[in-house]
């Protein structure tokens, strides 16, 4: 009963707080503060399992879309991507530590406010059919820049704090293993193939989804166990399968759907069991905000230039781009210290970031009007 409860919740959310344009992530997140007030605590019990397996699943299927070759050929966004880490996570991470002096909040903190929000930028660009603009292309490279830089920073801060504090020996310990784990599932790539040749002959289709579900999480368990990051093996896991295999087709067929509700299920409980309060100081917020958004603003125009775009085409890049989402949630919940903090800086960029990416064509054109063509010159009496 609690579980359909959930589930209902989620629903009734996401679909009346669509009407007023509300990201479904946003709604999720509400959803989980209602939730802390109608439901028992021992409904995270029961969804214990969704709550996992949401971040193991998302980072699979991020890792669904690459391979090694597609990751050695991003060469064209590493300028405007180095551009938008350099601006977004620095400065949150001094800001952060010049406020408490405490190392590893500045860290989240600074993931926290690095990434924009992948599902709500997509999605905004297919509603206003946007994805045949030019700076579409840009802002997807740029999305999956830093999902790349995220899974890397949960590596680093899973091995961060191992130990139970951080430590310059969890540090690094945790770039180690990035290394090693990159480096063994390149050694993988061509095993890999002729296991799934193999799959796709001889391995029932029903069974496929079981399979990979099992094993996937079972790796996954094992990676933290020996304090690896169960978002990296999954994500590397993803780019080990085939494009063109049919086990790639299957999973795409079967596990969508249960990674959608995952994830819906994972933003529930982050606000339903997260310790929210408001006794940060208010200050930081203040100063956060205003530095997500600017830099942001900056970095995308800027990276936009180094890309080749236009001047007014930057612009209207760069007001797309504000919103941060389920990254930031999930470096977020990775501490508790800095969830109250995170969930009221995501709410405010995801709100008015999305608001901004409504009006990013109509304002990019009034700061940057088009030149008036010149009427060609009289033609001279004979």
């Amino acid at each position: 009963m609690l579980a359909g409860g959930v589930f209902l919740l989620l629903f009734l959310f996401a679909f009346l707080l669509s009407k007023l344009r509300v990201p479904h992530i946003l709604s999720f997140m509400l959803a989980g503060l209602l939730g802390k007030l109608l439901l028992p605590h021992r409904a995270e019990d029961i969804l214990t399992i969704f709550e996992y397996s949401a971040v193991v699943l998302l980072f699979f299927f991020i890792g669904l879309e690459y391979s090694f070759e597609r990751l050695v050929g991003m060469k064209r966004v590493l300028k405007p991507g180095f551009v938008d880490l350099g601006f977004n996570f620095f400065p949150a991470f001094f800001l952060s530590y010049l406020f408490t002096k405490d190392l590893l909040f500045s860290i989240v903190v600074g993931a926290v406010v690095y990434p924009s929000s992948t599902a709500i930028t997509a999605k905004l660009f297919m509603d206003y059919k946007r994805l045949v603009n030019p700076e579409a292309e840009l802002l997807i490279g740029l999305l999956i820049f830093e999902d790349l830089v995220s899974v890397l920073l949960l590596s680093v801060l899973t091995g961060l704090t191992f130990g139970g504090k951080p430590d310059m020996v969890g540090l690094l310990r945790g770039l180690l293993a990035v290394m090693l784990l990159f480096l063994l599932f390149y050694a993988l790539k061509g095993p890999s193939r002729k296991a799934f040749d193999y799959l796709d002959k001889k391995v029932d289709e029903g069974l496929i989804p079981l399979l990979v579900l099992g094993f996937l999480l079972f790796s996954s368990g094992v990676g933290l166990k020996l304090g690896l990051s169960d978002a990296l093996i999954a994500f590397m896991l993803g780019v080990l399968v085939p494009e063109k295999s049919r086990v790639f087709e299957l999973i795409e067929k079967s596990l969508s759907e249960l990674k959608d509700l995952s994830v819906g299920v994972f933003f529930f409980m982050f606000t339903f069991h997260s310790k929210l309060s408001f006794h940060f100081n208010l200050w930081l917020l203040i100063l956060l905000i205003l530095v997500s958004l600017s830099f942001k603003l900056l970095s995308t125009y800027w990276g936009s230039i180094l890309y080749g775009l236009g001047k007014r085409t930057a612009m209207r890049a760069s007001l797309s781009f504000l919103q941060r989402g389920e990254f930031s949630v999930i470096f977020a919940s990775f501490y508790e210290p800095v969830q109250s903090l995170a969930f009221t800086l995501v709410l405010f960029t995801a709100l008015f970031g999305s608001l901004s990416f409504l009006l990013a064509p109509e304002l990019s054109l009034k700061l940057f009007p088009k030149k008036e063509k010149k009427a060609p010159p009289p033609t001279p009496p004979s």
